[in-house]
């Protein structure tokens, strides 16, 4: 006796896609989320930080903080005001042929200055941002759990 198919094989497909373009959205989500909260604490931060205290009498360093969401090397996302051009310029080398990346940035070429004198600008909230994404790829089960622990250990004090 020989076996039939009983499935349509165009509708499987059509199926097996809609599944990952739901998982692409719930993924570029989790990217989105930890991207907007980088920002928001980046920028936000008080004059007073636990890292050290600096003044940004002008507010372009804060206003330069960016971030930027590629899948594939295409930007799909991204959240900048102040020296958009620049860091998209800046940041466009360090892009990968394949995946997803979130890459924040503080654009102002003074940026590490600040942060090498002990001050904070963006590396604890970057710390948070690495942690926080793991943290969301692991409720979609697209890392492995503990995953986040782990790098909360490595990164966080």
């Amino acid at each position: 006796m020989a076996l039939k198919s009983n499935f349509n094989e165009a509708q499987s497909m059509r199926d097996v896609e809609k599944q990952a373009e739901s998982l692409h959205t719930k993924i570029l989500n989790s990217f989105i989320r930890a991207g907007e909260e980088f920002v928001t604490n980046a920028r936000g931060q008080g004059q007073s930080h636990e890292m050290g205290q600096y003044k940004d009498v002008t507010t372009n360093l804060r206003n330069s903080i960016a971030y930027y969401i590629f899948h594939n090397k295409e930007l799909v996302h991204k959240n900048e005001k102040g020296s958009a051009v620049e860091n998209l310029q800046e940041v466009s080398g360090l892009v990968k042929a394949k995946g997803y990346q979130l890459i924040g940035i503080a654009g102002k070429n003074y940026a590490s200055h600040v942060e090498s004198k002990g001050y904070n600008v963006i590396s604890y909230q970057a710390d948070i941002a690495v942690v926080d994404l793991a943290t969301y790829l692991e409720k979609l089960e697209v890392i492995s759990k503990g995953s986040a622990a782990q790098m909360e250990e490595t990164f966080l004090p």
